[in-house]
């Protein structure tokens, strides 16, 4: 069943492949955090054979598709495709609500024993993409990252500390040493750098948003920077990004990272994206306004209207998606400048 939703969209939902009647709210949020999407549900309990009682009483295992489409379009757009978690039934009430992630659950959730010995980055993520029965859109990378040392060691292992590190927190690291995105979509993984959309930003004037709020942190100087500290077992050595600078400004200290078995250059090069990481955070911009499919996480957007330093570019971090049968739809995006 599709849902119209004030503001001009209609939504629907699936699951196992069968649409869902009755939806009072929905909330999904997706991000460029690093982190996987995730939805929440609530429907009145139905009559009919799907979604009534015994339907909600017996899912087992659950597969979940939320579409929506503007009034007019032929064609519906995926908003999130992902697995329920938990499902919470109020009998009295006559609800349930149901709440769950994207296809990334699965990564995350997941622990193995496994060494990875002399791949590339993108091969890694490929060969987990395929553990998880996840499409891959992976951009090749060059370089060993799994090496293999004389004494046995080697720097990327789901061996023996299996149960502190998940298939996702192992892509993730990946994506950061490569300055790369990681999320998955619909059943797709993607690995991809960072700056691979090239599209101009999005013009956003004051007037198409409902509230707007910039919040500055002024504890992020356009000095700031960041250090980065490494112990090398291979080399017995330690490494510092400062070890060669003096500090200028002893009371502006860096904000200080560790890592285990970074190479010199790592260390350096952790350190300059750390820094560039920090920088964009010190302007973030929150902005709340109806439904629009045309804006996703990693979207740049420029801020225009305000006649002031505010209007520049940000870079889409996370948008949080809201229906209500009686209210209508909100999205409430976070950005942060570039």
């Amino acid at each position: 069943m599709s849902i119209s939703v004030a503001g001009g969209a209609n939504v629907s939902i699936s699951i196992n492949g069968n649409q869902i009647q009755d939806l009072l709210h929905a909330s999904i949020s997706t991000s460029n955090l690093f982190s996987a999407d995730s939805f929440a549900l609530t429907f009145a309990i139905g009559i009919s054979a799907v979604g009534d009682l015994d339907f909600w009483s017996s899912v087992a295992t659950a597969y979940v598709e939320v579409s929506a489409s503007a009034h007019g379009d032929i064609l519906a757009q995926v908003l999130i495709t992902g697995m329920i978690d938990t499902i919470l039934i109020d009998p009295l009430q006559g609800t349930v609500a149901i709440e769950g992630r994207d296809l990334s659950s699965s990564m995350i959730d997941s622990y193995r024993q496994q060494d990875f010995v002399n791949q590339t980055a993108s091969g890694i993520v490929s060969t987990i993409a395929q553990y998880h029965g996840l499409g891959a859109a992976i951009v090749a990378t060059s370089g060993s990252i799994g090496r293999y040392y004389g004494d046995g060691y080697t720097r990327l292992s789901l061996g023996q500390f299996s149960r502190v590190r998940s298939d996702w927190d192992l892509v993730v690291q990946l994506a950061r040493e490569n300055e790369f995105d990681v999320f998955v979509f619909g059943t797709t993984l993607f690995f991809q750098p960072a700056s691979s959309s090239f599209a101009a930003p999005i013009p956003i004037a004051s007037g198409d948003i409902q509230r707007m709020r910039v919040e500055r942190a002024l504890t992020i100087t356009p000095n700031a920077s960041a250090r980065v500290q490494s112990w090398n077992s291979q080399y017995m050595a330690s490494y510092d990004s400062h070890s060669q600078q003096i500090l200028a400004n002893a009371g502006n200290p860096p904000f200080l990272f560790s890592s285990s078995n970074f190479t010199s250059q790592q260390v350096t090069d952790s350190a300059s994206r750390y820094t560039a990481e920090i920088g964009r955070l010190a302007t973030t911009l929150h902005l709340d306004m109806p439904w629009d499919f045309s804006l996703t996480p990693r979207l740049t957007i420029l801020l225009c209207g305000t006649h002031s330093f505010l209007d520049r570019v940000y870079r889409i971090d996370s948008i949080d998606r809201h229906y209500s049968s009686k209210s209508g739809s909100t999205q409430s995006i976070r950005a942060v400048g570039i």
